[in-house]
Protein backbone atom coordinates (compact mmCIF):
# COMPACT_ATOMS: atom_id res chain seq x y z
CA UNK A 1 0.00 0.00 0.00
CA UNK A 2 1.30 3.47 -0.86
CA UNK A 3 1.24 5.90 1.98
CA UNK A 4 -0.33 9.23 0.13
CA UNK A 5 0.14 11.27 3.68
CA UNK A 6 4.25 10.39 3.12
CA UNK A 7 4.15 10.68 -0.46
CA UNK A 8 1.59 13.80 0.35
CA UNK A 9 4.73 15.89 1.74
CA UNK A 10 7.66 14.72 -0.35
CA UNK A 11 9.40 16.94 -2.22
CA UNK A 12 7.32 17.43 -5.42
CA UNK A 13 10.10 19.49 -7.28
CA UNK A 14 12.32 16.98 -7.35
CA UNK A 15 9.76 14.32 -8.94
CA UNK A 16 9.52 17.03 -11.72
CA UNK A 17 12.83 17.78 -12.51
CA UNK A 18 13.37 13.76 -12.49
CA UNK A 19 10.77 13.12 -14.77
CA UNK A 20 11.87 16.31 -17.20
CA UNK A 21 15.55 14.86 -17.15
CA UNK A 22 13.92 11.84 -18.32
CA UNK A 23 12.49 12.51 -21.49
CA UNK A 24 15.74 14.28 -22.17
CA UNK A 25 17.97 11.65 -21.29
CA UNK A 26 15.58 8.73 -23.14
CA UNK A 27 15.82 11.64 -26.77
CA UNK A 28 19.27 11.96 -26.53
CA UNK A 29 20.15 7.92 -26.15
CA UNK A 30 17.65 7.24 -28.95
CA UNK A 31 19.32 10.09 -31.02
CA UNK A 32 22.74 9.68 -30.65
CA UNK A 33 22.78 5.61 -30.79
CA UNK A 34 19.68 5.57 -34.17
CA UNK A 35 22.17 5.03 -36.42
CA UNK A 36 23.34 1.31 -34.96
CA UNK A 37 21.92 -1.84 -36.27
CA UNK A 38 19.34 -1.94 -33.57
CA UNK A 39 18.07 1.79 -32.77
CA UNK A 40 16.52 0.43 -29.73
CA UNK A 41 19.09 -1.75 -28.14
CA UNK A 42 20.34 1.14 -25.75
CA UNK A 43 16.68 2.52 -25.04
CA UNK A 44 15.98 -1.25 -24.30
CA UNK A 45 18.72 -1.55 -21.73
CA UNK A 46 17.93 1.97 -20.47
CA UNK A 47 14.69 1.27 -19.85
CA UNK A 48 15.20 -1.94 -18.05
CA UNK A 49 18.05 -0.18 -15.62
CA UNK A 50 14.76 2.77 -15.45
CA UNK A 51 12.20 0.51 -14.28
CA UNK A 52 14.36 -1.39 -11.55
CA UNK A 53 15.58 1.80 -9.99
CA UNK A 54 12.61 3.26 -9.82
CA UNK A 55 11.79 -0.08 -7.86
CA UNK A 56 14.32 0.36 -5.47
CA UNK A 57 13.69 4.14 -5.24
CA UNK A 58 10.02 3.67 -4.01
CA UNK A 59 11.64 1.37 -1.65
CA UNK A 60 14.34 3.97 -0.11
CA UNK A 61 11.66 6.41 0.00
CA UNK A 62 9.24 4.62 2.32
CA UNK A 63 11.86 2.60 4.20
CA UNK A 64 13.11 5.09 6.94
CA UNK A 65 16.25 6.23 6.36
CA UNK A 66 17.70 6.27 9.74
CA UNK A 67 17.97 2.66 9.16
CA UNK A 68 20.65 3.32 6.99
CA UNK A 69 23.02 4.45 10.21
CA UNK A 70 22.31 0.82 11.38
CA UNK A 71 23.44 -1.01 7.88
CA UNK A 72 26.59 1.03 7.45
CA UNK A 73 29.12 -1.33 8.81
CA UNK A 74 27.52 -4.18 6.82
CA UNK A 75 27.20 -1.84 3.61
CA UNK A 76 30.76 -0.84 3.90
CA UNK A 77 32.61 -4.23 4.23
CA UNK A 78 29.99 -5.24 1.06
CA UNK A 79 31.71 -2.58 -0.92
CA UNK A 80 34.90 -3.40 -0.07
CA UNK A 81 34.36 -7.19 -1.20
CA UNK A 82 32.98 -5.74 -4.34
CA UNK A 83 36.13 -3.45 -4.74
CA UNK A 84 38.11 -6.09 -3.76
CA UNK A 85 36.36 -9.05 -6.44
CA UNK A 86 36.76 -6.36 -9.10
CA UNK A 87 40.55 -6.55 -8.91
CA UNK A 88 41.11 -10.09 -9.25
CA UNK A 89 37.61 -11.00 -11.63
CA UNK A 90 36.44 -7.76 -13.01
CA UNK A 91 35.85 -7.56 -16.72
CA UNK A 92 38.09 -4.71 -18.40
CA UNK A 93 36.69 -2.31 -20.37
CA UNK A 94 38.16 0.70 -21.85
CA UNK A 95 41.52 -0.45 -20.22
CA UNK A 96 40.23 -0.44 -16.81
CA UNK A 97 39.35 -3.44 -14.76
CA UNK A 98 35.89 -2.09 -13.63
CA UNK A 99 33.02 -4.60 -14.33
CA UNK A 100 31.86 -7.72 -12.33
CA UNK A 101 29.78 -9.98 -14.55
CA UNK A 102 26.93 -13.00 -13.03
CA UNK A 103 25.62 -14.39 -15.83
CA UNK A 104 23.72 -11.86 -17.80
CA UNK A 105 23.55 -9.13 -15.23
CA UNK A 106 27.01 -6.84 -14.45
CA UNK A 107 27.24 -3.72 -13.23
CA UNK A 108 30.37 -1.30 -11.75
CA UNK A 109 31.35 -1.73 -8.15
CA UNK A 110 32.68 1.57 -8.43
CA UNK A 111 29.37 2.99 -8.97
CA UNK A 112 27.96 1.25 -5.84
CA UNK A 113 30.75 2.46 -3.70
CA UNK A 114 29.54 5.96 -4.19
CA UNK A 115 26.64 6.19 -2.66
CA UNK A 116 28.01 3.09 0.87
CA UNK A 117 30.72 5.97 1.21
CA UNK A 118 28.18 8.40 1.62
CA UNK A 119 26.25 6.32 4.26
CA UNK A 120 28.97 5.04 5.97
CA UNK A 121 30.56 9.01 6.52
CA UNK A 122 27.44 10.39 7.34
CA UNK A 123 26.98 7.63 9.95
CA UNK A 124 30.50 8.28 11.09
CA UNK A 125 29.77 11.69 11.37
CA UNK A 126 26.57 11.73 13.29
CA UNK A 127 28.09 9.15 15.94
CA UNK A 128 31.47 11.72 16.11
CA UNK A 129 29.71 15.25 15.66
CA UNK A 130 30.78 16.25 19.09
CA UNK A 131 34.56 15.02 17.74
CA UNK A 132 37.12 16.68 15.75
CA UNK A 133 37.79 13.42 14.36
CA UNK A 134 38.99 13.81 10.75
CA UNK A 135 41.41 11.01 10.16
CA UNK A 136 39.41 7.83 10.61
CA UNK A 137 37.18 9.43 8.37
CA UNK A 138 40.00 9.98 5.76
CA UNK A 139 40.98 6.47 6.34
CA UNK A 140 37.40 5.41 5.39
CA UNK A 141 37.37 7.38 2.36
CA UNK A 142 40.92 6.45 1.56
CA UNK A 143 40.69 2.60 1.12
CA UNK A 144 38.03 2.41 -1.61
CA UNK A 145 39.49 5.68 -3.42
CA UNK A 146 42.91 3.37 -3.50
CA UNK A 147 40.80 0.66 -4.88
CA UNK A 148 39.12 2.30 -7.51
CA UNK A 149 42.39 4.58 -8.13
CA UNK A 150 44.44 0.79 -8.73
CA UNK A 151 41.81 -0.09 -11.17
CA UNK A 152 42.16 2.13 -12.70
CA UNK A 153 39.61 4.71 -12.90
CA UNK A 154 40.55 8.14 -12.26
CA UNK A 155 37.19 9.89 -12.64
CA UNK A 156 35.27 7.94 -10.33
CA UNK A 157 38.72 8.58 -7.57
CA UNK A 158 38.42 12.26 -8.02
CA UNK A 159 34.36 11.56 -7.27
CA UNK A 160 35.31 10.12 -3.88
CA UNK A 161 37.63 12.93 -2.70
CA UNK A 162 34.51 15.36 -4.07
CA UNK A 163 32.26 13.24 -1.65
CA UNK A 164 34.28 13.34 1.52
CA UNK A 165 35.17 16.97 1.15
CA UNK A 166 31.82 17.86 0.96
CA UNK A 167 30.39 16.08 3.84
CA UNK A 168 33.57 17.38 5.59
CA UNK A 169 32.42 20.85 5.28
CA UNK A 170 28.93 19.84 5.93
CA UNK A 171 29.24 18.55 9.28
CA UNK A 172 31.68 21.78 10.01
CA UNK A 173 35.03 20.44 9.88
CA UNK A 174 38.30 22.73 10.95
CA UNK A 175 38.73 24.34 7.66
CA UNK A 176 42.60 24.75 8.30
CA UNK A 177 42.52 20.97 8.62
CA UNK A 178 40.21 21.03 5.07
CA UNK A 179 42.97 23.33 3.39
CA UNK A 180 45.84 21.20 4.83
CA UNK A 181 44.31 18.16 3.33
CA UNK A 182 42.49 19.49 0.04
CA UNK A 183 44.74 22.39 -1.47
CA UNK A 184 47.94 20.08 -1.92
CA UNK A 185 45.66 18.34 -5.00
CA UNK A 186 45.20 21.62 -6.54
CA UNK A 187 48.63 22.50 -6.01
CA UNK A 188 49.48 18.65 -7.92
CA UNK A 189 47.02 19.79 -10.90
CA UNK A 190 48.55 22.79 -11.43
CA UNK A 191 52.36 22.27 -11.11
CA UNK A 192 51.74 21.13 -14.83
CA UNK A 193 52.59 24.39 -15.64
CA UNK A 194 55.24 26.27 -13.54
CA UNK A 195 53.91 29.49 -13.90
CA UNK A 196 50.31 28.90 -13.03
CA UNK A 197 51.80 26.54 -10.01
CA UNK A 198 53.88 29.65 -8.45
CA UNK A 199 50.97 31.98 -9.12
CA UNK A 200 48.60 29.47 -7.45
CA UNK A 201 51.36 29.47 -4.48
CA UNK A 202 51.59 33.44 -4.62
CA UNK A 203 47.64 33.63 -4.14
CA UNK A 204 47.40 30.78 -1.78
CA UNK A 205 49.71 32.30 0.49
CA UNK A 206 48.15 35.61 0.24
CA UNK A 207 44.58 33.80 1.20
CA UNK A 208 46.16 32.63 4.37
CA UNK A 209 48.52 35.51 5.25
CA UNK A 210 45.18 38.03 5.23
CA UNK A 211 42.62 35.86 6.72
CA UNK A 212 45.42 35.65 9.84
CA UNK A 213 46.45 32.10 9.77
CA UNK A 214 48.92 31.09 12.59
CA UNK A 215 52.45 30.77 11.10
CA UNK A 216 52.82 26.89 12.04
CA UNK A 217 49.77 26.31 9.95
CA UNK A 218 50.87 28.77 7.03
CA UNK A 219 53.67 27.03 6.54
CA UNK A 220 52.22 23.58 6.83
CA UNK A 221 49.84 24.08 4.70
CA UNK A 222 52.76 25.68 1.98
CA UNK A 223 55.15 23.11 2.80
CA UNK A 224 52.63 20.29 1.80
CA UNK A 225 51.65 22.20 -1.32
CA UNK A 226 55.02 22.40 -2.88
CA UNK A 227 55.75 18.77 -1.69
CA UNK A 228 52.82 17.65 -3.82
CA UNK A 229 54.08 20.00 -6.61
CA UNK A 230 57.26 18.90 -6.93
CA UNK A 231 56.13 14.82 -6.55
CA UNK A 232 53.90 15.78 -9.45
CA UNK A 233 56.45 13.28 -12.14
CA UNK A 234 55.79 10.67 -9.47
CA UNK A 235 52.57 10.88 -9.42
CA UNK A 236 52.20 11.33 -13.24
CA UNK A 237 54.44 8.49 -13.36
CA UNK A 238 51.98 6.06 -11.59
CA UNK A 239 48.66 6.59 -13.99
CA UNK A 240 48.26 4.67 -16.98
CA UNK A 241 49.50 5.46 -20.73
CA UNK A 242 46.19 6.28 -21.42
CA UNK A 243 45.39 8.60 -18.30
CA UNK A 244 48.46 10.67 -19.18
CA UNK A 245 47.50 10.70 -22.88
CA UNK A 246 44.42 12.97 -21.68
CA UNK A 247 45.76 15.24 -19.02
CA UNK A 248 48.17 16.35 -21.83
CA UNK A 249 45.52 16.55 -24.70
CA UNK A 250 43.74 18.48 -22.23
CA UNK A 251 46.15 21.23 -22.03
CA UNK A 252 46.57 21.30 -25.87
CA UNK A 253 43.95 18.99 -27.61
CA UNK A 254 45.55 19.95 -31.34
CA UNK A 255 48.19 17.91 -30.21
CA UNK A 256 46.92 14.82 -31.45
CA UNK A 257 43.96 15.49 -32.93
CA UNK A 258 42.57 12.14 -33.78
CA UNK A 259 44.33 10.57 -30.30
CA UNK A 260 43.60 11.71 -26.93
CA UNK A 261 42.63 15.04 -28.22
CA UNK A 262 40.12 13.57 -30.52
CA UNK A 263 36.49 13.59 -28.01
CA UNK A 264 37.52 16.98 -26.51
CA UNK A 265 37.99 19.03 -30.30
CA UNK A 266 34.64 16.94 -31.68
CA UNK A 267 33.08 17.49 -28.85
CA UNK A 268 33.66 21.69 -28.37
CA UNK A 269 32.79 21.47 -32.90
CA UNK A 270 29.59 19.30 -32.38
CA UNK A 271 28.40 22.25 -29.32
CA UNK A 272 30.15 25.21 -31.69
CA UNK A 273 27.78 24.32 -34.33
CA UNK A 274 24.65 23.92 -32.69
CA UNK A 275 24.38 27.64 -32.19
CA UNK A 276 21.53 29.52 -30.50
CA UNK A 277 18.64 27.26 -31.45
CA UNK A 278 20.15 23.92 -32.43
CA UNK A 279 20.41 22.03 -35.93
CA UNK A 280 17.29 20.00 -34.69
CA UNK A 281 16.36 17.03 -33.00
CA UNK A 282 18.61 14.08 -35.06
CA UNK A 283 19.71 16.65 -37.80
CA UNK A 284 23.39 16.95 -35.63
CA UNK A 285 25.53 16.27 -38.12
CA UNK A 286 28.56 15.02 -35.66
CA UNK A 287 26.19 13.16 -33.46
CA UNK A 288 24.16 11.29 -35.84
CA UNK A 289 27.64 10.85 -38.34
CA UNK A 290 29.10 9.36 -35.13
CA UNK A 291 32.24 11.72 -35.25
CA UNK A 292 32.04 11.75 -31.30
CA UNK A 293 32.52 7.79 -30.17
CA UNK A 294 30.27 6.80 -27.22
CA UNK A 295 28.27 9.46 -27.61
CA UNK A 296 25.46 8.31 -25.41
CA UNK A 297 27.44 7.97 -22.57
CA UNK A 298 30.03 10.66 -21.31
CA UNK A 299 29.86 13.30 -24.11
CA UNK A 300 25.72 13.74 -24.57
CA UNK A 301 25.69 17.00 -22.99
CA UNK A 302 27.96 17.76 -26.77
CA UNK A 303 24.57 16.04 -28.64
CA UNK A 304 22.41 18.24 -26.73
CA UNK A 305 24.27 21.25 -27.59
CA UNK A 306 24.50 20.58 -31.02
CA UNK A 307 20.87 19.61 -31.64
CA UNK A 308 19.10 22.00 -29.08
CA UNK A 309 21.39 24.16 -29.01
CA UNK A 310 22.36 26.73 -26.47
CA UNK A 311 18.81 27.25 -25.01
CA UNK A 312 18.71 23.26 -24.86
CA UNK A 313 21.93 22.91 -23.11
CA UNK A 314 20.82 25.69 -20.45
CA UNK A 315 17.59 24.23 -19.90
CA UNK A 316 19.28 20.82 -19.28
CA UNK A 317 22.18 22.13 -16.95
CA UNK A 318 19.43 24.37 -15.41
CA UNK A 319 17.52 21.17 -14.30
CA UNK A 320 20.35 19.55 -12.96
CA UNK A 321 21.72 22.61 -10.86
CA UNK A 322 17.81 23.22 -9.69
CA UNK A 323 18.45 19.25 -8.71
CA UNK A 324 21.16 20.31 -6.43
CA UNK A 325 19.92 23.18 -4.90
CA UNK A 326 16.39 21.36 -4.08
CA UNK A 327 18.82 18.17 -2.94
CA UNK A 328 20.94 20.58 -0.16
CA UNK A 329 17.22 22.24 0.71
CA UNK A 330 16.55 18.75 2.09
CA UNK A 331 19.33 17.98 4.00
CA UNK A 332 19.10 21.70 5.35
CA UNK A 333 15.33 21.53 6.71
CA UNK A 334 16.16 17.36 7.70
CA UNK A 335 15.12 16.46 11.22
CA UNK A 336 18.43 15.14 12.45
CA UNK A 337 22.31 15.83 11.38
CA UNK A 338 22.42 12.49 10.51
CA UNK A 339 19.86 13.57 7.32
CA UNK A 340 21.46 16.59 6.77
CA UNK A 341 24.61 15.08 6.24
CA UNK A 342 23.67 12.05 4.03
CA UNK A 343 22.16 14.86 1.61
CA UNK A 344 24.61 17.21 1.86
CA UNK A 345 26.68 14.01 0.56
CA UNK A 346 24.27 12.79 -2.20
CA UNK A 347 24.11 16.73 -3.49
CA UNK A 348 27.93 16.49 -3.69
CA UNK A 349 27.96 13.40 -5.77
CA UNK A 350 25.60 14.17 -8.23
CA UNK A 351 26.82 18.16 -8.13
CA UNK A 352 30.73 17.09 -8.79
CA UNK A 353 29.21 14.66 -11.90
CA UNK A 354 27.54 17.64 -13.33
CA UNK A 355 30.58 19.75 -13.28
CA UNK A 356 33.41 17.63 -14.47
CA UNK A 357 31.09 16.36 -17.07
CA UNK A 358 29.88 19.34 -18.45
CA UNK A 359 33.32 20.79 -17.98
CA UNK A 360 35.03 17.99 -20.22
CA UNK A 361 32.27 18.46 -23.15
CA UNK A 362 33.14 21.89 -23.08
CA UNK A 363 37.28 21.07 -23.16
CA UNK A 364 37.56 22.76 -20.38
CA UNK A 365 38.68 20.33 -18.26
CA UNK A 366 40.49 16.49 -18.93
CA UNK A 367 38.60 13.72 -20.29
CA UNK A 368 38.01 11.64 -17.02
CA UNK A 369 34.79 9.17 -18.16
CA UNK A 370 32.54 10.46 -15.88
CA UNK A 371 28.72 10.44 -16.93
CA UNK A 372 26.21 13.26 -16.59
CA UNK A 373 23.52 12.10 -13.69
CA UNK A 374 20.10 11.12 -15.17
CA UNK A 375 20.86 11.56 -18.43
CA UNK A 376 23.96 9.62 -19.64
CA UNK A 377 23.61 5.98 -20.39
CA UNK A 378 24.41 3.53 -18.21
CA UNK A 379 22.82 0.82 -16.61
CA UNK A 380 24.57 1.24 -12.65
CA UNK A 381 25.10 4.81 -12.62
CA UNK A 382 21.04 5.35 -13.33
CA UNK A 383 20.27 2.73 -10.93
CA UNK A 384 22.41 3.77 -8.09
CA UNK A 385 21.38 7.89 -8.49
CA UNK A 386 17.49 6.49 -8.29
CA UNK A 387 18.00 5.14 -5.25
CA UNK A 388 19.93 8.62 -4.02
CA UNK A 389 16.39 10.32 -4.75
CA UNK A 390 14.64 7.51 -3.28
CA UNK A 391 16.92 7.81 0.13
CA UNK A 392 16.39 12.02 -0.50
CA UNK A 393 12.64 11.58 -0.43
CA UNK A 394 12.76 9.65 2.68
CA UNK A 395 14.57 12.69 4.52
CA UNK A 396 12.21 15.21 3.02
CA UNK A 397 8.65 13.00 4.48
CA UNK A 398 10.35 13.17 7.82
CA UNK A 399 10.95 16.37 8.29
CA UNK A 400 7.68 16.83 10.10
CA UNK A 401 5.87 14.63 12.11
CA UNK A 402 2.65 13.77 10.17
CA UNK A 403 -0.69 15.12 11.11
CA UNK A 404 -3.47 12.77 11.00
Amino acid sequence: MINFRLLKISDKYIWMTLLALTVISFLMIFSTTAANRDALYFIKRQAGALLLGLAFMGWAAYMDYRYLKLMAPFLYILMLAFLLMGQFFGVTVFGAQRWLTFGAFSFQPSEIAKLILIITLASYFDINKEKSGILPALILAGIPFLLIFKQPDLGTSLVILAITLGMLIWSKTSPILLTMIFTPFLSLFFSQNIYVWIAYLVILWGLLYFSRVKLFDLIVILGLNLIMGLAFPLVFGLLKVYQRKRLLAFLNPAQDPFGAGYHSLQSMIAIGAGGLFGKGFMHGTQTQLQFIPIQHSDFIFSAIGEEFGLWGALLTLSLLLFLVWRIFTVGEEARDFFGGVLAAGIATLIGFHIFVNVGMTLGLLPVVGIPLPFVSFGGTSLFINLVCIGILQSIAMRRQKLIF
